[in-house]
């Protein structure tokens, strides 16, 4: 691995979750949030279902040896790091709708923006299989952030770091290709220097694990593809902001899972600018196939997390669906955003929005239901 310092720790890790679908089909109550409206902000219930990451992750490691990596307590957790500060499609949820999945091991910083000052010990695992073609390709795309790293016995390493944070502490991050699954791993420590030698070895006791759960992989069902690059999407996307045109904003050119997901037809992400002159962000849509157990898992931590996130509705032909609305200011997200997700089927739409209203927002979400 390369044994430069890291600049940053990714906010595109995090995610997923096992259980009920949540389909609703009479409005926002069946996510147990105020209704649609102006209503002052209340207090939202949980949602009657049992969420845990899709992956036995105890099998990975245990808790103490992650926590003599990381210098402090890091217990195994049930949600994923940075689920509300990255957009769907881009972390750990969208690793799961494409049949991977993600531990965390530790806190999570965004969960609460109040408690910046607090230590932070954290351990992220990502995985996302039939990953071989688009490795080779990111390898070949993105050189400069692809070198080869470590060597793990089983796997091939490339675009990993390890060294100081800006704010403290330091990082250790590495992607490895166990069969044709990529695992990508990410440490942080705010107290310690996280030992790379150590970091490399726990990284190697991952991969028999990763290996089986590579061999059982199934092949995904077929799905509709979705383009929203396609003259249709920007057309509606222009509509609901009333700009006179926009074009899709290009992924950021680095190695790494995130640009991974793009590839599997179950994920589906893209972020819009403004066509002409101005060409800031607009918002980024995410659409999930095979998604309601991430969706679960997601609504659970809005539900407990925001207290001011709040239900709306749209309309789907002539069916009413329910719509779950926060603002990312919240959670830490810079720069804040207005959310917007729905679940129809078993696919989760999401709409990030940079700018507008919630309704802007939700006209977006609705377009994009009925093409599936």
């Amino acid at each position: 691995m390369a044994n430069r310092a890291a600049t940053r720790w990714s906010r595109a890790a995090a995610v997923a979750g096992l259980a009920a679908a949540l389909l609703c089909l009479s409005g926002c109550q069946a996510l147990g949030l105020p209704g649609a409206g102006p209503a002052s902000p209340r207090a939202t219930s949980a949602p009657a279902v049992d969420v845990a990451p899709p992956f036995d992750c105890a099998a990975f490691t245990a808790t103490p040896a992650v926590e003599a990596l990381l210098g402090g307590a890091a217990p195994l957790a049930t949600t994923p790091a940075g689920a509300l500060t990255t957009p769907s499609g881009r972390g750990p949820f969208g690793a799961q709708a494409a049949g991977g999945g993600w531990c965390r091991w530790g806190d999570d910083p965004a969960a609460n923006p109040a408690a910046s000052t607090a230590p932070v010990h954290l351990l992220s695992v990502q995985l996302l299989p039939r990953a071989t073609a688009n490795w080779q390709w990111q390898a070949q795309q993105y050189a400069q952030t692809a070198a080869t790293g470590a060597h793990y016995d089983g796997g091939e390493s490339r675009g990993g770091d390890c060294g100081p944070a800006t704010s403290g502490g330091s990082t250790c991050h590495t992607n490895v290709l166990v069969g044709s699954s990529w695992l990508a791993v990410d440490a942080v420590s705010s107290t310690s220097t996280i030992d790379e030698k150590a970091f490399h070895a726990l990284v190697q006791s991952f991969v028999p694990t990763v290996a089986a759960i590579d061999a059982r992989a199934a092949t995904p069902a077929p799905v509709k593809p979705l383009s929203c690059a396609d003259a249709a999407w920007l057309k509606a996307v222009a509509g609901s902001y009333g700009a006179a045109s926009v074009a899709v904003l290009a992924p950021a050119a680095t190695f790494g899972l995130p640009n991974a997901l793009l590839a599997d037809p179950r994920v589906t992400v893209c972020a819009y600018r403004a066509g002409t002159g101005d060409s800031s962000l607009i918002g980024t849509v995410s659409v999930l196939r095979g998604a309601s157990a991430a969706f679960a898992t997601y609504h659970g931590l809005v539900v407990g997390r925001d207290p001011d996130a709040s239900g709306g509705t749209i309309k789907l032909g002539s069916t009413e669906l329910a719509t779950l609305v926060r603002h990312t200011d919240a959670s830490g997200s810079t720069p804040a955003e207005t959310v917007v997700d729905a679940l129809v089927g078993d696919a989760w739409i999401q709409f990030a929005a940079v700018s507008g209203s919630d309704d802007q927002a939700a006209s977006v979400v609705g377009w994009v239901a009925g093409r599936l």
